[in-house]
Formats: structure tokens, sequence, C-alpha cells
């Protein structure tokens, strides 16, 4: 969150003006809505309502409703999509959604763990079914410790990505890749010295992706 954080303060800089912001899968905690700078506008979504305050909510399911249509005519500087992906039947149909919100000179960020972690590789020689991926809705199965979380309670992984499967499929979708960053979601030195080297064997990474150069071009032209 602080990485994807630093990129949305980075990117408002660049554009030198105050940006909209759309934070897909906000969270009952809207958390990333308490570090907008001054004079930005945000807006959350998710399929549970928010338990604070926050300015502009719409309750929303991925799987069942069409974002492009709930916020028609709107337009975001900045979206973050933050480990939501995973989480929905059609991955392509949300990102269809989020491109048709995206501002001309916007930035999506877009976060997703990585079934090609290095440790996933290893486990699965192993035989121990790899982390982010889930076989049953309701518990953890195959990874035979409970500290590799068998019998755990489910997140909701549906649909899971390699570092190579993402790229793919933005490619698919005509996205943009502006830059990838790795992060690693435990304190693990060796997480923090993989993720300097190594996309594909990092155990998540963000991609900071726009729209088409051609099609950025096109819409300012029009003064869409």
């Amino acid at each position: 969150m602080r990485r994807m954080l630093r990129l949305y303060v980075e990117h408002r800089k660049a554009l030198g003006r105050p940006v909209s912001v759309l934070d897909v899968g906000s969270g009952p905690e809207v958390i990333l809505s308490r570090y907008l700078l001054d004079g930005d506008s945000y807006t959350g979504c998710d399929i549970v309502p928010p338990v604070v305050p926050v300015n502009e909510f719409a309750q929303v399911d991925l799987n069942e409703d069409d974002l492009s249509c709930r916020f028609h005519g709107r337009a975001f500087d900045v979206i973050f999509c933050g480990e939501v992906i995973e989480h929905v039947f059609s991955p392509d149909a949300l990102l269809e959604s989020l491109k048709a919100l995206l501002s001309a000179d916007g930035v999506l960020l877009l976060s997703t763990p990585n079934l090609a972690y290095w440790a996933n590789r290893l486990l699965l020689l192993a035989g121990i079914s790899p982390l982010f991926l889930e076989n049953s809705s309701r518990a953890k199965l195959g990874r035979r410790l409970k500290a590799l979380g068998q019998g755990n309670t489910t997140e909701g992984h549906l649909r899971v990505f390699t570092h190579r499967a993402m790229l793919d499929l933005l490619s698919l979708q005509r996205l943009e890749v502006l830059a990838i960053h790795s992060y690693p979601p435990w304190r693990f030195p060796i997480d923090d010295l993989v993720c300097r080297f190594s996309h594909h064997l990092a155990p998540g990474n963000i991609y900071q992706v726009r729209l088409p150069a051609s099609t950025s071009s096109g819409l300012a032209s029009t003064g869409v």
C-alpha cells in the first residue's frame, strides 16, 4: 500500500494538478482515502459498505456489476486496484471497465500475487499446494502444515497469475505498462532481495499502466 501511495503521489506531481481517484476494492476501512493530498477527490467502491465516513462510495459486486456503467460519464486520473483482480471471475471484464474509466493521462495501479513466487516453486517440488492458489471455497487445502495455511479460511482467490500471464493479459487489453514494482508481503530478507532483481520470482507485483499512447492522444485531441 505504501508503494502504491508513493506512485499516486508521483503521478499527481507529474500532472501538476489535483486528481480524481477511484479505489476499487476500497475495503471497510477505506484506508487509502486517509492519505490523499489536499484538493484530490476520492471515490471508493467495494462489495461491502465502509464502516467509516467517506465522501463518495458505491457498493458494487465486481462479478455482477459493470463499473463502467456504474460510473458512466466519469473519468479518473488514478485508479487503485490492489489485490482485487484475483478475486473476480472475469479479469478481462474488469480491465475493460477500468480502461473505460481511466482518463487520457491517467494511471492504473494494479497489484496481484505472483503464482510463480520462488517459494511456490519449492512447495510444488515437495508436492505442496502453492500459496495464493485455493482449491476449496471453505478452507485452504494441500498445504500440509498449519504454518503454510492448511485449514485456514480462504480469501476468495479465483484467478491467480504468474508475472508473464499478467503481462499477457495487459497486452491483450491493449494497456501500456509504464513500470512494474515487486513487493514483499512478508518480512523475509530473501524476499526483499528477490524483489530487487526478479518480477518473475517475487511474491507480488504492482503494474503501473495507462491507456496506449495512440488512444490517449486521440482522447485528448477530441477533448474527452
